[in-house]
């Protein structure tokens, strides 16, 4: 049965930490199991904490996926929690070490600027950064005729989990419509049938305000809720009320919405799963990331955009029954990464990146005199400018250690460290050296690094969040994953995960076994 050798897979590779194989040590799928279309649902920061603790009260469609497959808590290599690293390595297989994904945007020594994860300086946007393969890659170099889709409203998520081929599709706020890295005659036909102008006036208001406070057991303005893309810290939330409310969807349960609709388009549209050869749907739900990000996943609006979702979710599911066939699909669901309790909830605390550059800068010219040497220190990583590296090697190293100091002193941070003493080799490494190890490029990575301690996150000062994600905490690097695997088979309802651990480097190989198709680990890499 596909749903034990899974759970067996999964367990041997937590305890010898195994890079992902294609279909090695994978079970046989029945040709009558074959599934035509397969689809990666990818919900933007959803903690393994926080989907438990709402569990109980998804009776939709998490409830029936929770009746046919099996769900797993699973964990990521490293303490890039982050949403580019998180989408790139679910596509892939592969953590920033390898896949060259850093961040969502980080330093680029030979440009001397910050560089976005998607951006192409030829195409606009683009893989161009990954330097892996990702699953459309497998889809075509399989040469099946199958078709490889993403859909999301950020440009991150609906390229990185593809990697260098398939077709992207994602929310551009200026045109107020979805667009791609490819013409779409259907998606024009789509834009027009169905505006997303027409729900700029849409009012977010609680499906069941008692049950909210009830589930909840907050009030709907906690201390820490900062509000997100114009709205406020607690109920109604008007888009029309925000400063861009074409902005502002991206922090609503319409987001959500609206990209189940254009995935279900998409089906229709290109034609997917109407044949053998199973083609691939990756849907990432962006909103989710931004309301956890301003009002925490313990928040009204967490819990009220969850019970919309599993509404959602059950039309969408019903729609895939529809249009391909109850037993043609398989699914995963499952997270880019999670997210921090609200640090209020934990004693922690909050650390602005403009702060840390000014400790480090003031830390640095204690050695090098009054001037500007610090680049960047968005999370995980510290650049030092051009200047700063062109001092001898001996005044570097004491401003190495200097900076260290300086980061040590802060309450919230738990290591910080030197890349050049981290990164690489970590076949070689264990334990925590091992997952910092594998959140490192040796090459793209700055000259040292930085991870918070419990309870505490990172945040801007132009823009405060009630939570965030990054960190070696099990909050940030558990997720909950759940399997809809070929051949299931109805069973009661599941309250809780089982006790076996998914690696999550074993997501893009266990959906190119149901593609049938090899895995992007094993592919040969795309030239640099």
């Amino acid at each position: 049965m596909f749903a034990r050798g899974m759970k067996a897979l999964a367990l041997i590779c937590v305890l010898v930490a195994c890079r992902p194989k294609a279909r090695s040590g994978m079970p046989e799928i029945a040709p009558s199991d074959r599934p035509h279309l397969v689809v990666l649902l990818v919900i933007d920061q959803l903690p393994a904490w926080a989907f438990t603790a709402k569990r109980s009260a998804l009776t939709g469609g998490f409830d029936r996926l929770l009746r046919e497959g099996e769900w797993h808590t699973g964990q990521y290599p490293s303490p890039a929690t982050l949403s580019s690293p998180g989408h790139a390595l679910l596509g892939t297989g592969e953590p920033p070490a390898s896949s060259g994904i850093l961040a969502n945007e980080w330093w680029d020594r030979p440009q001397g600027r910050m560089v976005r994860s998607v951006e192409d300086p030829i195409a606009g946007v683009s893989a161009h950064w990954l330097r892996v393969p990702g699953l459309g890659d497998s889809i075509a170099a399989a040469r099946t005729g199958a078709k490889a889709v993403s859909v999301s409203l950020t440009d991150r998520a609906a390229i990185l989990p593809l990697g260098h081929a398939g077709t992207a599709i994602w929310y551009d706020k200026a045109a107020i419509a979805f667009t791609s890295n490819a013409p779409l005659p259907w998606l024009a036909d789509h834009a027009r049938t169905h505006p997303i102008s027409a729900h700029l006036q849409d009012v977010w208001t609680p499906l069941d305000r008692a049950k909210l406070a009830e589930l909840a057991g907050v009030t709907d303005d906690e201390p820490g809720e900062v509000g997100e893309r114009g709205f406020g810290p607690s109920f109604p939330h008007a888009l029309a009320d925000t400063k861009d409310p074409a902005d502002a969807v991206f922090a609503a349960p319409i987001g959500n919405e609206l990209v189940l609709e254009t995935a279900l388009a998409a089906i229709d549209g290109e034609h997917l799963g109407s044949d053998a050869a199973a083609d691939l749907l990756v849907i990432s739900l962006s909103a989710h990331d931004d309301v956890g990000h301003g009002w925490g996943h313990e928040s009204w609006e967490a819990w009220d955009m969850m019970l919309r979702l599993d509404e959602q979710l059950g039309r969408f599911l019903a729609s895939l029954d529809a249009k391909v066939g109850a037993n043609k699909w398989t699914m995963i669901v499952t997270s880019d990464h999670g997210a921090s309790p609200m640090p209020e909830r934990l004693h922690g605390g909050r650390i602005t990146f403009e702060s840390l550059i000014d400790a480090a800068n003031r830390a640095a010219s204690t050695e090098l005199g009054a001037g500007s040497w610090i680049a960047s220190a968005k999370y995980p990583t510290i650049f030092l400018t051009a200047a700063a590296n062109g001092k001898p090697a001996k005044d570097r190293a004491l401003v190495f250690k200097k900076i260290l100091l300086a980061l040590r002193s802060y309450p919230g941070i738990e290591r910080a460290g030197r890349t050049a003493d981290f990164a690489g080799h970590c076949d070689k490494r264990t334990g925590e050296a091992l997952a910092i190890c594998l959140m490192l490029d040796p090459a793209r990575s700055g000259e040292l690094f930085y991870v918070p301690r419990a309870g505490w996150i990172f945040e801007t000062e132009a823009e405060p969040l009630a939570t965030s994600s990054g960190s070696l905490q099990p909050s940030d690097r558990e997720v909950p994953v759940i399997l809809a695997a070929p051949g299931r088979h109805a069973h009661p309802p599941l309250a809780l995960p089982d006790a076996a651990t998914i690696a999550m480097v074993q997501i893009a190989p266990i959906l190119a076994h149901w593609l049938a198709v090899t895995a992007p680990t094993e592919l040969p890499r795309p030239p640099k």
